[in-house]
């Protein structure tokens, strides 16, 4: 079941919404207009109402997700629904929406609400001659049904940078498409997200038209995906969310592969996509390697900086954050525990998460933000074309989301206490306490790359290497 949130009316949910404003608008004339909130209206509220009394709509038609009501004498209204808007039909005798903004009165005795809640829509005057012109309207790429050649969005985004799903929200390059359906797009086409823009060459761009079209097409028979918020006409509901494959299902099965779906935003936008069929392509691509204790994790990220490439890993900066006077004092202070020389004692933390492990949690909140800090920089900054970070608690900090890569090391638990107890019996007790707490089993299904290191050292060490060809092959 799709998570039901706020989600802006894309492509479909706007032509859903125009084809039930068609029987109620067309022929009717507008008697009065009543402005009660006049942000809404962009340009002047008085010439808005002035302009348009009178007039009669002879037409409803839509560009992107823009509705363009057509009335007479040449004059044009533009809608954009933004986050909220809707439009809400009454007889006269019927109170407004609660969130009316403007009302139409129409000569039948009826009214047309626009309703938004959230006050981001807009309607705009305008005329047949230059509402093109308009500066929401000029900006315009074409919608997908009307690209007939792709090599204009090659030649737009072959120097940009930005990831393949930031371009698809971009409605200069082509309009339409919002958040869901570029989730959709992407999972249909098994590209990666993050992949870059200037990545997709004209083969794909054709594949990412074909898969616009065949979904929003079928998107608009369904009336759109309600989902929390959008309802296409009063007391009407899309039907498209039960045909959603991945978009707000991070956490479930991937309909194709059966892995878990993950959840990363890209540009503050929410974005899922499987980790197994849509694999990144081109650099950087940011890796991480997580697993159980003992499973191979230092010994992964080895093979990788012997390939050249930039590695890092998360208990080294831990070991230099228990250096530094100010962490130590915060973690004294929240546990109620004193080291002896006034900077962390690892041993002696260990000892009181064994006697107090409900501090183990306490620990990770002041530990975790500044090792995520000091990741995010290293991803930034670092030039490789490939940068490897062994996080151990990958899935706990929720540093998940930072990764388009992730290898999940697994291992079963008698190999693992025998390489506990042969590599580190002062250390073994208190390891196999912080492992119960471990969610590598629950979190497995989101890897990109799963070993289970199981057999011996030179096979462990072979299937690293070969996910290292693979990564290789990938930046081409």
């Amino acid at each position: 079941m799709v998570r039901r949130k706020i989600v802006m009316p894309e492509l479909p949910e706007v032509e859903t919404v125009t084809k039930i404003l068609k029987p109620i608008v067309i022929g009717r004339t507008i008697n009065k207009i009543d402005v009660l909130r006049k942000q809404t209206i962009i340009g002047d509220a008085a010439t808005f109402v002035k302009q348009l009394t009178g007039e009669k709509f002879v037409d409803i038609t839509r560009i992107g997700k823009y509705i363009i009501f057509h009335l007479t004498n040449d004059k044009v209204i533009i809608s954009h629904l933004r986050m909220e808007g809707k439009f809400y039909k009454y007889n006269e005798n019927e109170e407004n929406s609660y969130y009316s903004r403007v009302v139409f009165h129409f000569d039948n005795n009826e009214k047309l609400c626009y309703d938004d809640s959230r006050c981001f829509g807009i309607l705009i005057y305008s005329n047949e001659k230059d509402y093109r012109n308009e500066k929401e309207i000029a900006k315009l790429g074409p919608e997908p049904f009307d690209v007939k050649d792709v090599k204009r969005m090659v030649s737009i985004c072959k120097n940009k940078s930005i990831p393949i799903k930031a371009a698809l929200l971009d409605q200069s390059i082509m309009c339409g498409i919002g958040n869901i359906y570029a989730d959709e797009i992407l999972f249909a086409c098994g590209i990666h997200p993050l992949t870059s823009a200037k990545e997709i060459d004209e083969l794909g761009w054709k594949n990412i038209v074909k898969a616009a079209q065949v979904i929003l097409n079928k998107a608009i028979e369904l009336g759109g995906s309600t989902i929390k918020s959008y309802h296409p006409g009063k007391d009407i509901d899309g039907k498209f969310q039960n045909n959603i494959q991945v978009y707000g299902k991070s956490g479930e099965d991937c309909p194709i592969c059966g892995s878990t779906l993950r959840f990363i935003k890209i540009g503050g936008r929410g974005t899922t996509f499987c980790p197994k069929c849509q694999l990144k392509m081109g650099a950087p691509l940011n890796v991480a390697i997580t697993g159980k204790i003992a499973s191979g994790k230092s010994l992964a990220l080895n093979e990788f900086k012997k390939a050249n490439f930039a590695v890092l890993q998360a208990d080294e900066l831990v070991a230099k954050l228990y250096e530094r006077e100010d962490v130590s004092n915060i973690i004294e202070k929240s546990l109620k525990i004193k080291f002896k020389n006034g900077l962390v004692d690892k041993k002696q933390l260990g000892q009181h998460l064994l006697l107090n492990p409900q501090d183990k949690r306490k620990l990770e909140r002041i530990v975790h933000p500044l090792v995520r800090k000091q990741i995010e920089l290293f991803l930034k900054t670092n030039k490789s074309p490939i940068r490897v970070v062994e996080i151990p608690l990958l899935f706990e900090s929720g540093l998940d989301e930072l990764f388009d890569t992730i290898i999940v090391l697994n291992i079963n638990e008698n190999q693992q206490k025998n390489l506990l107890f042969a590599r580190e019996k002062e250390k073994a007790l208190l390891l196999s306490e912080i492992n119960k707490s471990n969610k590598i089993d629950q979190n497995k299904g989101k890897a990109t790359y799963l070993i289970d290191n199981n057999s011996t050292k030179e096979n462990f060490i072979s299937e690293i290497k070969n996910i290292i060809r693979k990564l290789k092959q990938s930046l081409n």
